[in-house]
């Protein structure tokens, strides 16, 4: 059994952010794992941070062992490797690492949204709408585009019959959007199916219940919205 000395480290600010994926594959695969909050002004962090012994010192960033990792993608993908959750085919690691690249535009569109210095309602509601300044990007094509490449291919999975890590971006994803603008997920039966499945796994499902597990904040506290529980 891992005693808490050697225990994989991962380090990030007591926020979801770019760190929720990697917590629920972490969380996942049952091995033990020290969830270390940086809880400091940014002042200093950039300072410490140059203390760690990372190549490229960065939150989130990830310790197992004599390997140092940062860069959110980096560690889910080294995760995923180890854990045989890049996908069993050809198809499916094509397919995961494809929605993955999708998943991280329409996760900008709305991080971009809620840091913006002059949200307010108005332009929650352009947003979605896809008008004004988000001309031509309702979020309910981006969601139409999710549900089409989840029922087309083969299996309930992302990716096809099988788990991998590109369905924890997905639920991390889609569990933004229906917390942050309610009724978005209405008439998205095929999405809403994969909400439940993901949250029947075991495990996640043992997390998501822990008061160890928080929806709120989603961002950091420059965020204008998303930081506090609505």
């Amino acid at each position: 059994m891992s005693s808490q000395t050697d225990m994989p480290i991962l380090s990030y600010w007591d926020i979801r952010g770019l760190a929720a994926p990697i917590r629920l594959l972490l969380e996942y695969t049952g091995v033990p794992y020290e969830n270390r909050v940086m809880v400091m002004p940014k002042p200093e962090w950039l300072e410490y941070k140059k203390t760690l012994g990372f190549d490229f010192p960065n939150l989130p960033c990830y310790q197992e062992g004599d390997l140092k990792l940062t860069q959110s993608s980096a560690i889910l993908r080294h995760l995923a490797r180890k854990n045989n959750l890049l996908g069993k085919t050809e198809v499916e690691c094509a397919k995961a690492d494809m929605l993955a690249d999708v998943v991280g535009d329409y996760r900008d569109s709305l991080v971009r949204l809620c840091y913006n210095p002059k949200f307010d309602q108005e332009m929650l509601n352009q947003w979605v709408a896809g008008t004004g300044d988000f001309q031509g990007s309702p979020l309910k094509s981006r969601l139409e585009n999710l549900q089409r490449f989840l029922v087309s291919g083969i299996g309930s999975w992302c990716a096809g019959e099988n788990l991998t890590f590109v369905d924890f971006l997905v639920w991390e994803l889609l569990d933004h959007h229906r917390l942050l603008v309610p009724g978005c997920l209405d008439g998205f039966d095929a999405l809403q199916q994969f909400l439940v499945k993901f949250e029947d796994l075991e495990n996640i499902g043992k997390y998501l219940s822990d008061p160890r597990y928080k929806q709120f904040p989603i961002w950091s506290c420059r965020a204008k919205y998303g930081y506090f529980p609505l």
